[in-house]
């Protein structure tokens, strides 16, 4: 007798009907791995925030016991690199909507979108879609939904997140790179690694959205400025990758998986489908 082809759980995407409908039997959790196609570097490469979220997802669902959906690459960049795919953030917004909804639909009541591309604007966009959701369509009235923002965990190992923070490590710098080659090493072109030269790479690792420069047709503060990349960065990267090594990789990456699994374990011990009050403060008025 043929040996039984294993479920290969916790990847959604890899399980029949039958195996899903049997896990939500059972648990009605899931994590949403999040990335985006875009620029890192010569020596990264586009799909390195979604490679990032899928293995490092993969890892977390098996350790919390919790079902991984399909990774989502749909998202805003704002680089303009060759390769790098701009989803605007409205429609990022109505996608992830949609995926909630379909996954609700289903039976599925407690989500952790797993983000791992930052960018500024695709986040702000993103939280105020989940806040919409939430506050407008009773399906989710008993639902959970969390935001994992990679650089929030990790931040315990020494060469996590806290430190490339410190460091304005924010972009295809040692820590992702590092991730990479924990990760996933056939992909990563440690040959052919370059930066932008100076001050383009400080000017970077300054602030991550100073890749962006304004202009105006009239100088007036009433006129929305019109926000492009630089058209002398080439290259994209906001650290130093030359320092990157595989074993602060897989440190980084065992110190993230935990604290995400923790994070997932003490958000189900405690959700109870009931919604109670908790302290808002609205952000200040200010008015120029």
């Amino acid at each position: 007798m043929p040996e039984p082809k294993p479920s290969r759980f916790p990847v959604m995407e890899h399980m029949t009907v039958k195996q899903v409908r049997a896990y939500l039997a059972r648990k009605q959790s899931i994590l949403i791995p999040m990335g985006v196609t875009e620029q890192h570097g010569y020596h990264l490469p586009l799909s390195t925030d979604a490679t990032i979220a899928t293995e490092l997802g993969r890892r977390i669902g098996g350790l919390a016991d919790v079902l991984v959906a399909p990774t989502m690459y749909e998202s805003f960049s704002g680089g303009g690199l060759p390769g790098t795919v701009n989803i605007s953030p409205a429609v990022m917004s109505l996608v992830v909507s949609d995926r909630l909804v379909s996954l609700a639909a289903q039976g599925f009541r407690h989500f952790y979108l797993w983000l791992c591309h930052g960018g500024s604007e695709n986040e702000r966009a993103l939280e105020d879609a989940l806040r919409i959701l939430l506050r407008t369509n009773p399906t989710f009235q008993e639902s959970l939904i969390a935001l994992l923002p990679v650089w929030r965990f990790g931040r315990r190992c020494a060469d996590g997140w806290g430190r490339a923070i410190r460091e304005h490590d924010w972009h295809a710098g040692w820590l992702e790179t590092s991730l990479m080659l924990a990760l996933a090493p056939e992909l990563v072109r440690m040959d052919e690694l370059e930066t932008d030269p100076e001050p383009l790479l400080s000017l970077q690792i300054e602030h991550p959205d100073n890749y962006q420069h304004a202009e105006k047709m009239v100088d007036d503060p009433v006129v929305i400025p019109r926000l492009t990349q630089r058209p002398d960065i080439q290259v994209g990267v906001m650290g130093h990758p030359e320092q990157a090594d595989r074993e602060l990789g897989e440190r980084a990456t065992e110190a993230i998986v935990a604290e995400v699994a923790d994070k997932i374990q003490d958000l189900e011990a405690r959700a109870d489908g009931v919604y109670e009050e908790v302290e808002f403060t609205p952000e200040p008025i200010v008015l120029e």
